[in-house]
């Protein structure tokens, strides 16, 4: 049985086809050039330079800093160019991409490529790494086709818990058709390590470094409510020092709030970095922060529990429950006053930040390591070809 991987969010398709490929199963990774350098494994196995910007780089300048495997493949939606342009290459790659699903027995496919595998003939699983939030309700002839599209999958792979409550209030979805798997972490690459070095350019030794590698999105990621807690904090802890990540749309709102509450001294921005540069900032940190809002995490949360450090996030109890049978060792914090009370406990006694650390990082390999995912998606796959 040949299996595709169709796309690549977040880079979550790519380690569980190289896992699902150890395992003897013949499966190839499809990447969309027109995607954005964080679906492409280039951006994490890569040898890139660190002051390259991922929002500005185009995944054509990053396809040679790594030999991929020749069980990765591309092709090209040209999703980024005007309709009106390039308007018969546009439908062209629609053509070429059924093409490419009929060489395969079985295809999981990343948003938004149902839209088009539904006329494929072949079975084919969503793969929906958070898309679902945004699926469209209204009656455009795009918006029946995406909603179709999930309806005419044989199943429907879930990796954030928040999204179950969407899929629980869309009738038109079989709801035994819907399946959990959680992101892949390796934690081989992203582990504990001494990074003094990068530390001590923010801090002197027995001060606080805290860190915060999400989006600024407010209306997603709540970072407005951590800054706030945070300049409450730095009256406790003013020698302690933040460092946020800046990009995304509330960047500059995000760093008035910071002026406006008169902690920039106490902030420092930096430009999104690399993946192998990321990982050195999770260990030089003492505590990472990540989103405080729509009630699951991303992989900035994983990514740092795998290093070893206590992260500071709201993730709705109930739905964590429903996916994973239990509660992660993550200091649960929604409110600004949630926020700030566990920074000061973390803040006060090593030992717990150490201590929930290593609980951290072995609840990441027991529920997130590549080969339990990939054997997830395997039982999902096989259980749908038996139906």
């Amino acid at each position: 049985m040949r299996i595709l991987i169709l796309g690549n969010t977040a880079n979550s398709g790519y380690p569980i086809a190289k896992e699902l490929r150890k395992m003897n199963y013949d499966v190839d990774l499809a990447l969309n050039l027109s995607d954005s350098v964080f679906c492409f494994p280039h951006w994490e196995e890569g040898n890139i330079e660190n002051d390259s910007d991922p929002i500005k780089l185009d995944p054509l300048e990053i396809l040679n800093c790594w030999n991929s495997p020749d069980w990765i493949r591309y092709f090209n939606t040209y999703s980024k160019v005007p309709r009106k342009k390039l308007l018969l290459k546009k439908f062209g790659s629609r053509i070429n991409l059924l093409k490419i699903a009929r060489e395969y027995d079985f295809v999981e496919s990343h948003f938004p490529h149902q839209v088009y595998l539904q006329f494929s003939g072949v079975p084919y699983v969503a793969f929906d790494t958070g898309w679902m939030r945004y699926v469209p309700s209204g009656n455009k002839f795009l918006d029946r086709l995406i909603r179709r599209g999930y309806k005419k999958s044989k199943a429907i792979i879930l990796t954030n818990p928040d999204t179950y409550e969407i899929v629980d209030n869309l009738s038109y979805l079989d709801k035994e058709k819907i399946h959990f798997a959680p992101f892949s972490i390796d934690p081989e690459k992203y582990k504990p390590s001494d990074h003094r070095k990068l530390r001590e350019q923010f801090v002197k030794d027995g001060e606080l470094l805290l860190f915060s590698p999400t989006r600024q999105e407010w209306d997603v990621k709540g970072n407005d409510k951590m800054i706030k807690a945070y300049a409450k904090f730095v009256k406790k802890f003013p020698n302690s020092k933040f460092v946020i990540v800046s990009w995304s749309v509330d960047k500059e709102r995000s760093k008035s709030l910071v002026d406006d509450l008169d902690i920039s001294n106490n902030v420092i921005w930096i430009t999104p970095v690399h993946k192998n540069k990321l990982i050195e900032y999770y260990n030089a940190s003492d505590i990472v922060l990540e989103q405080f809002l729509i009630g699951s995490w991303g992989a900035g949360t994983l990514e740092a529990m795998s290093c070893g450090k206590p992260v500071l996030m709201f993730y709705n109890k109930n739905l964590i429950l429903r996916a994973f049978g239990e509660e992660p060792p993550i200091l649960n914090s929604f409110n600004e006053d949630e926020i700030y009370s566990n920074l000061v406990m973390l803040a006060d006694d090593p030992k717990i930040r150490k201590d929930i650390g290593q609980k951290s990082r072995d609840w990441i390999i027991k529920t997130h390591s590549p080969n339990i995912v990939a054997r997830r998606h395997l039982e999902i796959i096989l259980n749908t070809i038996r139906r």
